[in-house]
């Protein structure tokens, strides 16, 4: 049907498979279309070395529970598997006996590299990066207070708030709240630094009074933006994150503000469920897919360079909906 050898359709039906990307394709879509279905008894014996898949070992830090983390997680799994390696997953909670084991079953492992999700005390992370020193650091910006070089990729978090800012300023908000999570977090830092530094540039006065700390909840979020309204500070626009904007717009509507007319809401994450609330969330999107999968190929290709430090920063990009009352996108790319 596709023209070549039995040879090829057989090496082309494998991970990792030799065979030109164009002819694999035209060989797989034929293979579906025809309901082809490998058996185990199929084919020459595989011999035990091309068995051996080695393992990474994905640390995903529980002190938040962001939504994203399954996004992130499917993208580093798959990746993985299309490199012919197996996904460990290892879930870190703040309960001191769970990390001294998980830093025990690091000692001991036999895997071929280790990623870390998330957020960590400092702490903690430097007592990882002890155990597992070829770790890399996943949508992690880094800390000045960790001792020993460590390799880490995220987001641009700072540059987010840039981009939301500015998008706010254009349409004439002055009095922009920030609601970010936890003081120690470093989305929090990052998120602060671009969201004075927008402001300032705009000279615009920066109100402590409006940035307010909270946990990355949707309840969170509902309290603060509760609390703020119940003190009389006043505020146009709300800067957060996507899950957090699901509470806040719930704060708003039962005190009767209007979103966009009254507050704008800008989120960050670009999250699915911001094109089902209403209105439509304005969001900076954080390529979540693709931090996975750079991920993965910067510790199967780099693991020949220990102790290397290196830091990545993806770009987000601003989607703009109804919620922040423009529908024209006037923010610097």
């Amino acid at each position: 049907m596709c023209g070549v050898s039995v040879m090829t359709v057989s090496r082309a039906l494998r991970p990792n498979s030799p065979v030109a990307p164009q002819t694999r394709q035209r060989i797989l879509e034929a293979a579906e279309s025809l309901g082809y279905r490998p058996a185990l008894n199929m084919g020459r014996p595989r011999r035990t070395e091309t068995l051996d898949r080695q393992s990474v070992d994905v640390i995903l830090a529980m002190a938040t529970k962001p939504l994203f983390y399954s996004a992130l997680l499917v993208s580093i799994e798959q990746e993985l598997t299309r490199r012919w390696h197996d996904c460990v997953i290892r879930t870190c909670g703040t309960d001191y006996a769970q990390f001294l084991t998980l830093c025990e079953v690091l000692r001991s492992r036999d895997s071929m590299g280790t990623l870390v999700l998330g957020y960590m005390p400092v702490e903690q992370l430097q007592a990882l990066l002890d155990v597992a020193p070829d770790a890399i650091l996943v949508d992690h910006t880094g800390d000045s207070r960790l001792t020993s070089p460590y390799r880490s990729i995220g987001f641009d978090n700072a540059e987010a708030a840039r981009l939301a800012v500015r998008h706010l300023l254009a349409a004439g908000r002055r009095r922009i709240a920030l609601v970010r999570g936890p003081a120690d977090h470093y989305f929090t830092r990052d998120v602060e630094q671009g969201y004075r530094e927008c402001l300032r540039e705009a000279r615009v006065k920066v109100r402590e009074e409006l940035i307010l700390d909270t946990d990355f909840t949707a309840a969170g979020g509902a309290r603060v933006v509760a609390q703020a309204l119940a003190d009389k500070r006043e505020f146009d626009a709300v800067f957060t994150n996507d899950e957090m904007a699901c509470g806040i717009l719930r704060t708003l509507h039962e005190h009767k503000l209007r979103v966009p007319e009254d507050v704008a809401v800008v989120g960050c994450d670009g999250l699915p469920i911001g094109e089902h609330l209403v209105p439509r969330l304005t969001t900076v999107v954080l390529p979540y897919e693709e931090l996975g999968q750079m991920a993965v190929e910067q510790l199967l290709d780099k693991r020949g360079k220990p102790g290397a430090a290196s830091r990545v920063r993806l770009v987000p990009r601003l989607e703009v909906r109804e919620s922040s009352g423009v529908t024209v996108d006037t923010h610097r790319r």
